[in-house]
């Protein structure tokens, strides 16, 4: 645990060399980056950990805003003594992300914006409210916390994925075993962090990123389609879309042999001399 802002903070390092931030998105935790953290950390130190309102962190009275996270992370980096740091993000993460990449300048090396987004549509909003008040049903037993784990899955993974029954029963059951599921009052909290991001400024605002940019989605995210990625990727200067012909919300887990290939490549591209 890590003292960060008047708050715990859960993380975790592995691997050595150069520092990778990674940060996880809405309403999970650090764990869903197991797909990843094994081949980035044999080249990279990796850290993980869980943002304020979920997981094993702490979880403050909300509202939340992206920026407020994105303190979060920088003042973990201080905790560590680390300078500056390549940093992920994915989803909501990648929200953090650009407030991180745009408040700490210093601090961010090459940026990575994983299925994420600076603007979404309204309906972005009732799909927020739906995820609140299905968490508030389950914590008071009206719902299913199966039946809402199943509800979500498609949007998170390809309709290949859906359709073998195997792989939906092995993660609802791995859902259902998560120890440390996020809380109604967490939902509800970084839900608001990610409805100021979406319906504010930030599309305008990531013009002022300066950080080298990698922007990656799956062709097939119903959550965050490759037209939010297009979007960031026109906005923020130098930056470079890549969209991956297989994979949607959920692509660091559903293909993650992919997702690993496009960010190790772009970490160790040589680092470009301004004039």
């Amino acid at each position: 645990m890590a003292q960060v802002n008047g708050i715990d903070l859960y993380y975790e390092v592995q691997g050595s060399g150069e520092p990778v931030l990674l940060i996880m998105g809405f309403t999970a935790h650090s764990m869903l980056w197991m797909m990843q953290v094994p081949d980035l950390a044999q080249k990279y130190q990796v850290i993980t950990f869980d943002n304020r309102g979920a997981g094993r962190s702490a979880v403050p009275p909300g509202p939340y805003t992206t920026r407020q996270m994105a303190d979060d992370a920088a003042g973990l980096l201080d905790h560590l003594g680390i300078a500056r740091a390549h940093v992920i993000g994915w989803s909501m993460g990648g929200m953090i992300a650009q407030e991180l990449a745009l408040a700490y300048p210093q601090k961010v090396n090459r940026l990575a914006l994983l299925a994420s987004l600076a603007r979404a549509h309204a309906y972005a909003d009732a799909w927020l409210r739906y995820m609140e008040q299905a968490s508030q049903l389950v914590n008071a037993g009206a719902l299913d916390r199966a039946g809402f784990a199943l509800n979500t899955m498609p949007w998170l993974y390809t309709p290949a994925f859906m359709t073998r029954p195997e792989m939906v029963e092995m993660a609802l059951q791995q859902t259902l075993a998560d120890p440390y599921p996020a809380t109604p009052a967490g939902i509800a909290a970084q839900a608001e962090a990610c409805r100021r991001h979406l319906f504010g400024d930030a599309l305008d605002r990531i013009r002022g990123i300066a950080a080298p940019t990698l922007v990656l989605v799956g062709a097939e995210d119903i959550l965050t389609p490759p037209a939010y990625s297009r979007a960031m990727a026109e906005r923020i200067p130098g930056a470079r879309l890549q969209v991956l012909e297989r994979g949607g919300h959920g692509m660091p887990i559903e293909y993650p042999q992919e997702v690993n290939a496009a960010l190790l490549a772009f970490l160790g591209e040589p680092a470009t001399v301004s004039a």
